[in-house]
């Protein structure tokens, strides 16, 4: 299991569903943003690494001096959770990689674009995410890295169905791991079969899906999903 302690930008966020209720606004993060940030981030745990999210306003060259900051601040680790977006070519993920990024979240609100783009209100946005993932991927192996590529899938009532369409979707890019992010409004008794559904389909397709927002003993005998690969020993607020 890969700790790490979560650091949010407070630069928007990566991609959500536009038809549920707006999300917090988020200032943008400029380079004292950043800078105030990794001061409060630091120094982490013996084992532990950091986990950026909300980085939607940061550019590729914002994220490459986050990620280069955070290594040269002694972070043992890095992550980064992003819309794929900022990862638009090659040389963008190597750029990342050789920064000190090893764990790239992407998140993906559906199977294909033509849910993904609907509910994130952006046109594009599933082939970016895609993509990064794509990139990503190919520049570890040319630099000899070894990257984890994880998928996030915030699910709502909108997308709920789609979950395990989702799922093999994402097994699909060559995602070694996923978590369901649950909407804490979802309705656990409707939710729950679908939420399970879309474990038992990164089981067949040999992902692991890990589920967030719902409680345990809603899982029923899919409580082991609850427990995810990776793990936030503490998040800056």
């Amino acid at each position: 299991m890969l700790a790490f302690r979560q650091v949010p930008m407070a630069a928007g966020a990566e991609a959500t569903c536009q038809r549920c209720a707006a999300p917090e606004a988020h200032a943008v993060t400029d380079a004292a943003g950043m800078d105030s940030r990794l001061g409060e981030a630091l120094p982490v745990e013996a084992d532990a690494g950091l986990f950026f999210t909300d980085t939607g306003s940061l550019d590729l060259d914002g994220l490459v001096r986050l990620a280069g900051e955070a290594a040269r601040s002694g972070a043992s680790r890095i992550a980064l959770r992003t819309s794929g977006r900022p990862v638009r070519d090659i040389q963008a993920a190597h750029a990342l990689l050789q920064g000190g990024v090893r764990v790239l979240e992407v998140v993906f609100l559906g199977p294909g674009p033509e849910q993904h783009d609907a509910l994130a209100g952006a046109p594009g946005g599933f082939d970016a995410a895609a993509d990064a993932i794509a990139f990503v991927s190919e520049a570890a192996a040319a630099l000899g890295v070894r990257v984890a590529l994880r998928g996030r899938i915030p699910v709502c009532r909108h997308n709920l169905h789609d979950a395990p369409a989702t799922v093999t979707r994402l097994a699909e890019l060559g995602v070694s791991s996923m978590v369901l992010a649950c909407d804490p409004e979802l309705d656990v008794r409707r939710s729950a079969e679908w939420v399970a559904a879309a474990c038992d389909t990164g089981t067949v397709n040999r992902v692991w899906v890990a589920v967030s927002g719902m409680p345990e003993p809603a899982l029923g005998d899919k409580g082991l999903h609850a427990v995810d690969v990776v793990s936030f020993v503490e998040a800056l607020s």
